[in-house]
């Protein structure tokens, strides 16, 4: 029997004091939400495509999507158990323009920003070893094969659908080289592109587009914890410092969208 609870509507909670139990689960130590716009993002396009933008009457965002967010995770050195989290996004960005004044083309390119953060992930003085359960016969015998013990806490990112902001066309007067990011992108993000992407510094034209996004971030640990049934631990603290830009203006005073993350449990009708 779920009923609600008297210190909130949208709160759910098992009314028995006895539901009570052990769980082997990850203790979240610290999270922060982030609301972060992206501004004058440069965006890799396949060869050709900036030559074909060239001109370009009108130019619009159809879609823009996470392919993926790599995660860095250093300990500073001297604020021991706080730890400096990186996180890399990379954006599928689909492109409609008006060639030549009358003709409709699509293009998709890539994107990537990046996010730096500082939360607190405990110390630990032991090496956590855990097996893969297999149905091998036989157990691998070569040592890479073994999961290697860590005392590293691990970070969670959770992202909801990136927005759209704003995108412009800039010819390149002057050319100038990618960011020190693009430089090193995981050939599977490559693949998605059928005719690979181009990130030579002589463009004819550079693409920039204003994107926002919407994260939790949170690092956890290990832990064997008693507990009741109960409902989501939502982080209210805004952590990251926002910095207010002509594009970004409006989307920065947008409501966190909450329920995203975390679907309401309760029935209204009860």
């Amino acid at each position: 029997m779920i009923q609600k609870c008297s210190n909130g509507a949208n709160k759910c909670c098992n009314p028995c004091d006895d539901d009570i139990f052990c769980i082997d689960t990850n203790r979240i130590y610290d999270s922060s939400r982030a609301q972060d716009c992206l501004d004058s993002l440069r965006v890799i396009l396949p060869p050709g495509c900036d030559k074909a933008l060239q001109g370009a009457s009108n130019i619009k965002i159809k879609d823009v999507k996470i392919i993926w967010a790599q995660i860095t995770t250093d300990e500073l050195p001297f604020n021991c158990g706080y730890y400096q989290i990186k996180v890399r996004y990379y954006f599928y960005v689909s492109i409609s323009a008006c060639v030549c004044g009358c003709n409709v083309q699509d293009f998709e390119g890539l994107a990537i920003a990046e996010k730096c953060t500082v939360l607190y992930g405990g110390e630990g003085n032991v090496s956590i070893f855990s097996s893969d359960v297999t149905d091998e016969v036989c157990p691998p015998s070569c040592i890479s094969n073994v999961i290697a013990g860590t005392n590293r806490p691990k970070v969670v990112v959770e992202v909801a659908c990136p927005v759209a902001l704003n995108v412009c066309l800039v010819e390149n007067t002057c050319p100038t080289p990618f960011p020190a990011e693009y430089n090193a992108i995981p050939e599977q993000i490559c693949a998605l592109f059928e005719n690979g992407l181009d990130s030579s510094c002589d463009l004819c034209t550079s693409l920039f587009v204003s994107i926002g996004i919407f994260a939790l971030i949170r690092i956890e640990r290990p832990a064997q914890l008693i507990i009741p049934g109960c409902d989501f631990c939502i982080p209210d603290a805004d952590k990251t410092p926002v910095t207010v830009s002509d594009p970004c203006s409006l989307f920065c005073n947008t409501p966190f969208p909450i329920t995203e993350f975390y679907p309401s449990t309760c029935n209204d009708n009860n």
